[in-house]
C-alpha cells in the first residue's frame, strides 16, 4: 500500500513538472497584408484571460504552452488562430477583413458597410483624432470633413462654435446641425444662459470629453438625413464614444498633459504717451495754436497710464487628466473613462473646470439576447466673462478704455474710470460670474434576435441638464450691489424601437429593412431672480438685497413622435438601391400641420465590380451614386404657432393682475423643408494609395419662416409664416493619399475642399424693396436680397485718403467720389460666405516618432469688424477711446499716403462712420494643430520591469500661425459674434482664439 501511494505521488509530481515544462515564452512579429509591422494587435490564449498586445514595431511576447491556441485580432483584419507547437517563435501576417472594416461606419439608426454606402456622409475615424488635443469636441471636426464649416465664436472659454453643414439653410430659424451622441439627440442649450455680448451661447459640446470620442459621422445629403425627418435639414453629426473590444486584454490608459495658452493676435493700440502725443498734435493742427496734453486734461507726457489690453491678457496654465479602461471577454466588452480638466483661459477671469465619467458596456447574454448601456456624466464650473460689446467683456473695454485713465490709486486701490467704460480690472476682481452645470447623456438598450436576420432593438435615452448661473456685483461696480441667479432644468427622455431584418436570397441578392419608432419629450424650466440694495459686499446671498428687481419663471415643454423606415437592396454589392421615409408629429407645429412626411431615394453602382473596369487594372474601388429627398427644420422655438400672452408686472393695470397679447396664433405654421439632390463619385486606386471622392449637391429650402406685416387693428405688428425659399448648390472634393510607405517611414495626406453658392429665391410679398424692386431684409451691416445671397455686406464704399487734399473719400451709389456720403449710398460690397473652404491633414510616422499637422483654410470671404468704428479715427464716443497704431499716420502734407485724413479736413470726424473701411479680407490658411510624439521602444519598456505596454510622449501646438491679409494684422479671421444666419462674419471686439502649447504623456498598462 505504501509503495502504491509512493508511486502515485511520484506520477502526480511528474505531471506537474511536465505541465510547467510545457510553459514557454512565445515571441514573434505581427505584420499587415503588405508585410509592415502592425502595432496594437490583441493576442489572447484562447479560453483564458492571458493576453498581450503587439508593440509599436509589431513584436509581442506571451506565456503559453504547447497545444494552446493563440488568437490574433485587430480591427479591420481577419482574426487568426494558431496552435503553439515546438517552436518558440510564431510570426503572423494578417489579412484585411473588408467586411469588418465596413461595419464600423455609423449612420442614422444603425451601421452600414462602407463600400455599400450610397448616402453622402463624412467619416472622421479614431485614428484621425486620437492625438488631437482640443478643449471641445467640435474642434475635432475642423478641417476634417468636406462640406462642414466650423467657425469658433471667440477665444472665450465655453463659447459655442458656428457649425454649418453645406451652408446656411435658414433665415430666422436655427441653422445649427442636430447632434446625436450614441443615439441620443442632445439639446443645444440655446437661450439657457444670460447673454454676455454676441449671440453664440454656451457650447453644447463642452459637456463631452473629446478623449472619449471614437468617431464622428456627418450626415449631409437627404439620403442620410431624411431618417431624422423634421430635424435633418441642417445636417446631422453623429458622435460615437469609445467601446470595449471583445476577446481582448484589459488595458488601462492614462493621459496627462499641461497646456499653456495665449492670445493668437491682437491689434496694436497706443500707449498712454502715444495717445497724449496724438491728441495734442491733432488739437494743435485744428486749433492753429500749440495745445499740450495737459490742456486736454490728459496729463503730462511721462505721467503714467494703464496698459488695459495687456492687463486683460495672461498666459493661461491648464491641466488635463484622462483615464480609460478598455477590454472585453468573449461575450462582454466595456469602456470606462474618467477625466478632469482644469482650464485657465488667456483672458483674466475666464476659467473652467470639468470633471466627467463615462461607462459603456455591452454583453451577449445568450445567443438571442444582447444588452448594453452608454452613459456619460459631466460636471462643469465656468467663470464667465463678456464675449464682446459688453461692459463685462475684457477685450471690449480694454480696446475702448483710454490709456491715460489709471486703474489704481497710489495705495493700490481700484479707481473709477470716470466714464461709462468701467475699470475692467475691478469688475473681474470684485464681481462673481459663475455658471455651474451638471449633465447626464446616455441610453440603455436590449437587442433581441428571435430568428436569424431579425433584430429588435429597444432603447431608452436621457439628456438631463441642470444649470445654475450666479452673478454678484460689488458696490464699487454697481452702486448698492447687485445679484442675479438663474436656475434651468432641461430634461429630455426618449425611446427608439427598431426592427432590423437582413437577408440574402438566391445567393446574390441582399436585403435590409429597418422599421422604427421614435418618441421624445423635452421640458425646460427656467427661473430668474435678481435684487439690489446690499448693505455690504460681504452679504452674498440674493435674499440679502433690499430691493427685488426681477422675478420670473418659464416652462417650455415639447414632444416629438416619429415613425420611420429604410429599405436597402443590393445585387452582389454591385447595384445598390435605398429608400427611406419618416412621418413626424411635433408639438412645435401648428394644429393644421401637426404631422409631416419626409423621404429619400438613392441608387449606386459599384463600377469596380464590372469586368470592363477590372480589366483596366487601375481602380481598387470605383462607384457612383445619386440621391434625392426631403428633410425638415423644426428649430422654430417652443410655441411658435400658439397665441401667447404676457402676464406679471408688465400686464398689470391699475394695480390689478392682467394679461396682454404677445404673439398672434398661426395654426398653419409648419417646419421649414429642404429638398436635396446629391450626385457623387468614390474611388480608390494605385493599390489603395489614393482615394478620391467628389460630390455635387443642390438643396432647395422652402417654407422659410419670415415675418409678415399685420394691420395695426390686429394689435400685432407681424406674424411668422412659412413663405420664403432659398437655395444652396455646391461641390465637395476629398483626396486622401499614402505618399510614402516603407518599413520605417509612412506619410499620409488628407485634403478636402468645399465650394457653396447661396441664393435667396423668395421673400415675403410685403417685404421692403430696394431701388431695383427686389425684396430685401435689411440690417445695419448686411442685406439679404431676393435673387442674391442671404449674406451680403451692404455698406458705403470707402476709397481712401486723397494724397493731395488730405480728405477721406467714399463712393456714392452711382460710383462717384464723395466727401459726404449718406446711408442712401450703400451698395453690396462683399460677402462673409467663402468661395471655398476646407482642410489639409498630414500624418508622418518614422520609427518611434509620429508627426501630424492639421491646417484649415477659407478663401474669398470678408468680415466686418464693427469695433474699428471706435478703434480708428479721432472722435469716436467723444474722442475718449483708444485707437490703433496706424492712426498715427494721418495726412500732413500733399503726397502723404496716409491712413487718416487731415485733422483740418471736414471728413476727419466722418471717418468713423460705418463703411467698407471696416470690411476686411478674411481669407486665411491656419496651422490649426501640430503634434509631435515619441513612443518608447520595447527595449526601454522592458527595462522598466514590463509594467507598461506603451509610453508615448507628445507636444502639441494649436493655432500656431495664420497666413492672412496684411489688413488683418491683429485681428483673428476665424471669429464671429453671432450664431444667427443673418449676421455671419460680423464682429465687434471679439476675443481672438487661443494659441496653446501642450506637453503630455500617454501611458498604457
Amino acid at each position: 500500500m505504501k509503495n502504491r501511494t509512493k508511486w502515485l505521488c511520484m506520477l502526480f509530481l511528474m505531471g506537474i513538472f511536465s505541465v510547467f515544462a510545457q510553459q514557454k515564452n512565445v515571441t514573434g512579429l505581427v505584420t499587415d497584408f503588405e508585410g509592415l509591422p502592425l502595432p496594437g494587435v490583441n493576442i489572447l490564449v484562447k479560453g483564458t484571460i492571458t493576453g498581450t498586445q503587439s508593440d509599436f514595431d509589431g513584436n509581442y511576447a506571451i506565456e503559453a504552452s504547447s497545444g494552446d491556441v493563440l488568437v490574433f485580432s485587430y480591427l479591420g483584419q481577419k482574426t487568426v488562430e494558431i496552435t503553439v507547437g515546438a517552436s518558440d517563435t510564431i510570426n503572423v501576417q494578417m489579412e484585411q477583413d473588408t467586411q469588418a472594416l465596413e461595419e464600423v461606419v455609423v449612420v442614422g439608426y444603425g451601421n452600414q458597410e462602407e463600400r455599400k454606402i450610397i448616402q453622402n456622409v463624412g467619416i472622421v475615424k479614431e485614428e484621425a483624432i486620437e492625438n488631437l488635443q482640443v478643449v471641445s469636441a467640435d474642434q475635432l471636426l475642423q478641417g476634417q470633413s468636406a462640406g462642414t464649416q466650423i467657425v469658433n465664436a471667440s477665444g472665450v472659454l465655453g463659447s459655442a462654435a458656428v457649425i454649418r453643414v453645406r451652408g446656411v439653410n435658414s433665415i430666422n430659424s436655427g441653422s445649427q446641425p442636430l447632434i446625436v451622441i450614441d443615439g441620443v439627440p442632445i439639446t443645444d442649450t440655446a437661450g439657457n444662459t444670460l447673454n454676455r455680448g454676441g449671440n453664440t451661447g454656451i457650447n453644447p459640446l463642452s459637456y463631452v470629453n473629446p478623449n472619449d470620442i471614437a468617431s464622428l459621422t456627418v450626415l449631409k445629403d437627404a439620403g442620410a438625413t431624411s431618417i431624422y425627418g423634421s430635424r435633418g435639414a441642417n445636417g446631422v453629426i453623429l458622435i460615437t464614444t469609445k467601446k470595449g473590444r471583445k476577446n481582448s486584454k484589459t488595458t488601462v490608459s492614462l493621459d496627462v498633459s499641461t497646456q499653456y495658452s495665449q492670445s493668437t493676435d491682437v491689434p496694436d493700440i497706443l500707449s498712454a504717451d502715444e495717445f497724449r502725443q496724438f491728441k495734442s498734435e491733432v488739437a494743435t493742427i485744428q486749433n492753429g495754436t500749440a495745445t499740450s496734453p495737459e490742456d486736454l486734461g490728459l496729463g503730462a507726457l511721462g505721467s503714467g497710464g494703464t496698459d488695459w489690453l495687456g492687463g486683460v491678457q495672461r498666459t493661461g496654465v491648464s491641466q488635463n487628466y484622462n483615464l480609460g479602461i478598455r477590454g472585453g471577454s468573449e461575450k462582454t466588452s466595456f469602456f470606462f473613462g474618467l477625466d478632469f480638466q482644469d482650464t485657465e483661459g488667456f483672458i483674466i477671469g475666464n476659467d473652467q473646470q470639468r470633471a466627467g465619467a463615462r461607462i459603456n458596456i455591452d454583453t451577449d447574454i445568450n445567443d438571442w439576447l444582447k444588452a448594453g448601456m452608454n452613459l456619460g456624466i459631466t460636471n462643469n464650473r465656468l467663470n464667465r466673462v463678456g464675449v464682446e460689446n459688453n461692459i463685462n467683456a475684457p477685450f471690449t473695454t480694454a480696446f475702448l478704455q483710454s490709456p491715460v485713465v489709471p486703474a489704481f490709486d497710489a495705495e493700490g486701490n481700484f479707481v473709477q474710470s470716470g466714464s461709462f467704460i468701467p475699470n475692467i480690472f475691478a469688475r473681474v476682481a470684485l464681481n462673481t460670474d459663475e455658471l455651474k452645470t451638471f449633465r447626464v447623456i446616455g441610453n440603455a438598450f436590449t437587442e433581441v434576435t428571435p430568428i436569424k436576420g431579425l433584430t429588435w432593438r429597444s432603447e431608452f435615452g436621457i439628456d438631463k441638464l441642470s444649470l445654475e448661473e450666479f452673478i454678484r456685483n460689488a458696490e464699487f461696480n454697481s452702486p448698492g450691489g447687485f445679484a442675479q441667479q438663474i436656475f434651468v432644468n432641461e430634461d429630455r427622455w426618449l425611446t427608439n424601437q427598431t426592427l432590423n431584418y437582413t437577408d440574402t436570397f438566391a445567393e446574390d441578392h441582399n436585403l435590409t429593412v429597418l422599421l422604427g419608432l421614435n418618441y421624445e419629450e423635452t421640458l425646460r424650466t427656467r427661473s430668474n431672480v435678481s435684487s439690489t440694495g446690499f448693505l455690504t459686499d460681504d452679504l452674498r446671498n440674493l435674499g440679502s438685497g433690499s430691493t427685488p428687481t426681477v422675478l420670473n419663471g418659464d416652462r417650455f415643454p415639447s414632444r416629438l413622435f416619429g415613425l420611420f423606415s429604410r429599405l436597402t437592396y443590393d445585387y452582389k454589392g454591385k447595384y445598390i438601391a435605398e429608400g427611406s421615409i419618416r412621418r413626424d408629429g411635433s408639438s412645435r407645429f401648428g394644429a393644421n400641420n401637426r404631422f409631416g412626411y419626409f423621404w429619400s431615394a438613392a441608387a449606386g453602382w459599384t463600377l469596380s465590380e464590372e469586368d470592363f473596369i477590372r480589366d483596366l487594372n487601375f481602380f481598387d474601388f470605383l462607384s457612383i451614386r445619386a440621391s434625392i429627398g426631403t428633410v425638415g427644420n423644426d428649430r422654430l422655438g417652443t410655441f411658435p404657432s400658439l397665441g401667447l400672452f404676457n402676464a406679471g408686472p408688465i400686464a398689470d393695470y391699475n394695480g390689478e393682475s392682467g394679461v396682454i397679447p404677445n404673439q398672434p396664433e398661426n395654426p398653419d405654421l409648419k417646419w421649414e423643408e429642404s429638398e436635396t439632390l446629391d450626385i457623387g463619385l468614390k474611388s480608390t486606386f494605385l493599390n489603395g494609395r489614393v482615394t478620391f471622392n467628389a460630390s455635387y449637391f443642390k438643396k432647395t429650402t422652402s417654407d422659410l419662416l419670415l415675418n409678415q406685416v399685420l394691420p395695426p387693428q390686429t394689435g400685432f405688428t407681424s406674424i411668422s409664416r412659412n413663405i420664403g425659399e432659398m437655395e444652396n448648390t455646391g461641390w465637395e472634393f476629398e483626396l486622401n493619399t499614402v505618399n510614402v510607405r516603407t518599413e520605417n517611414f509612412t506619410w499620409r495626406t488628407n485634403f478636402n475642399l468645399t465650394s457653396i453658392n447661396n441664393k435667396v429665391l423668395k421673400l415675403n410679398e410685403d417685404a421692403a424693396t430696394d431701388t431695383q424692386g427686389r425684396r430685401i431684409i435689411d440690417g445695419a451691416i448686411q442685406r439679404a436680397i431676393e435673387g442674391e445671397s442671404l449674406n451680403n455686406f451692404f455698406l458705403i464704399r470707402y476709397v481712401g485718403i486723397n494724397s493731395q487734399t488730405g480728405d477721406a473719400e467714399w463712393l456714392d451709389v452711382d460710383g462717384n467720389i464723395t466727401n459726404n456720403p449718406s446711408s442712401n449710398d450703400r451698395v453690396v460690397t462683399g460677402s462673409p460666405l467663402p468661395d471655398f473652404s476646407g482642410g489639409i491633414t498630414n500624418i508622418i510616422n518614422y520609427k518611434n516618432f509620429d508627426l501630424s499637422f492639421l491646417m484649415n483654410y477659407s478663401y474669398g470671404n470678408d468680415v466686418v469688424i464693427d469695433g474699428l468704428r471706435f478703434a480708428d479715427g479721432n472722435d469716436a464716443i467723444g474722442g475718449i477711446v483708444n485707437i490703433r497704431r496706424q492712426n498715427l499716420n494721418f495726412w500732413r502734407q500733399p503726397g502723404d499716403n496716409a491712413f487718416l485724413p487731415s485733422p483740418t479736413s471736414s471728413t476727419f470726424n466722418l471717418f468713423n462712420q460705418r463703411s467698407s473701411q471696416q470690411q476686411l479680407n478674411a481669407s486665411y490658411l491656419r496651422l490649426k494643430n501640430v503634434t509631435l510624439g515619441y513612443s518608447l521602444p520595447q527595449s526601454a519598456l522592458d527595462k522598466l520591469g514590463g509594467l507598461f505596454q506603451s509610453i508615448r510622449l507628445y507636444a502639441t501646438a494649436t493655432n500656431l500661425f495664420t497666413i492672412k491679409a496684411d489688413e488683418m494684422d491683429g485681428i483673428d479671421p476665424e471669429v464671429t459674434d453671432d450664431i444667427d444666419p443673418l449676421f455671419q462674419g460680423e464682429s465687434f471686439f471679439t476675443a481672438p482664439q487661443a494659441k496653446s502649447y501642450s506637453f503630455g504623456a500617454r501611458i498604457q498598462f
